[in-house]
């Protein structure tokens, strides 16, 4: 069978590309002239450039092409124009959705994320796949989740129109090596001697590790099952972020000092980082967000069931062997 996959250089992608060589299939990888690509060359895959922005370089790309795996988008959440995140995740889906059609692809699938359930998924109750997005306010924190969502309902209005078999799949909170978000941060948060906690909150997560999120992915490319399906990708069992947290903690080693602010003082803290990187034109997102503080306040909690009874899917890394295998690759590349 094969596989296009779009973000193919990116985290998640670049991990789906691994993950589809080792099972056999022929793969091809979209990458901008502007990627780099040193990873991919280490690979099998066929590196093609285009971008997905531009329809008329994606139609050859297409051609010949059983599936698309589609995780290209903008991955800055929190910062940045709406213009940017509407122009390549949600513009550019359509672009890659389209192209596919015309192409007579089989199969797509979406990588949307766990976040378009925004606030519905703070509750006492996990939020499944029929639970309705509720992204409260459109502001500049939420522009990733608002492009994930548009992008997410074009996806499946394409499937409903006939115009192409779409599979939407929703990695929640993901982390492992290559990661540039929350296992960067974390690693960095909890290697520092004197580790401060926002608040006495310990909210649920939907923590999984990378190469499990790339099998559940695979899956539901290859699954009949899964067409015109939605599937959360989340740990079957509740996870604490101070116990990941312990566990990068215990991975990283050495002794740490732990202490407590209250929450409103490390919200103003982020407000005024926010404020003085947007002042200075930062192009990078800041180290603390607004939006990462709510998340340690609120956390998020998803139920990925349905993966698991539909699919077949079970996620293999526990959160202890995760964050030792973070560790150990991040040190592997000389990071600090």
């Amino acid at each position: 069978m094969k596989m296009l996959v779009t973000g193919g250089t990116g985290y998640i992608g670049s991990h789906i590309v691994e993950r589809l060589l080792e099972q056999g299939h022929e793969v091809r990888v979209l990458a901008r002239v502007t990627s780099n690509i040193s990873h991919l060359k280490t690979t099998e895959a066929e590196i093609v450039f285009g971008d997905i922005e531009d329809y008329d370089s994606l139609c050859p790309i297409v051609e010949g092409v059983d599936v698309v795996i589609h995780a290209a988008a903008r991955v800055m959440p929190g910062w940045g124009k709406w213009e940017d995140f509407e122009k390549t995740t949600v513009k550019g889906t359509e672009n890659m959705l389209r192209a596919s059609a015309e192409a007579g692809v089989k199969r797509f699938v979406y990588i949307s994320s766990g976040t378009v359930l925004g606030e519905a998924s703070y509750g006492d109750t996990p939020a499944d796949e029929s639970t309705p997005p509720w992204i409260a306010t459109f502001k500049y924190d939420t522009f990733y989740d608002h492009a994930k969502l548009q992008a997410e309902q074009i996806a499946l209005d394409y499937h409903k129109q006939g115009k192409l078999s779409v599979t939407v799949a929703r990695p929640c909170m993901v982390y492992g090596p290559r990661d540039k978000l929350l296992s960067d941060k974390s690693y960095r948060q909890f290697s520092v001697p004197i580790i401060v906690w926002p608040g006495r909150s310990n909210p649920r997560t939907a923590i999984v590790y990378v190469t499990d999120v790339a099998d559940c992915i695979i899956l539901a490319a290859t699954s009949d099952k899964a067409v015109g399906e939605i599937y959360n990708i989340a740990p079957p069992e509740v996870i604490w972020f101070r116990d990941y947290g312990d566990a990068m903690i215990r991975a990283i080693g050495g002794r740490k000092i732990q202490i407590t602010i209250p929450y409103f003082v490390g919200y103003l803290w982020c407000a005024s980082m926010e404020s003085w990187a947007r002042l200075r034109r930062q192009k990078n997102i800041p180290y603390l967000t607004r939006s990462g503080m709510r998340f340690l306040n609120q956390g998020m909690h998803i139920d990925g069931s349905k993966a698991r009874r539909e699919l077949g899917w079970e996620p293999k890394v526990s959160v202890e062997e995760g964050t030792r295998l973070y560790v150990q690759w991040r040190r592997s590349q000389g990071k600090k």
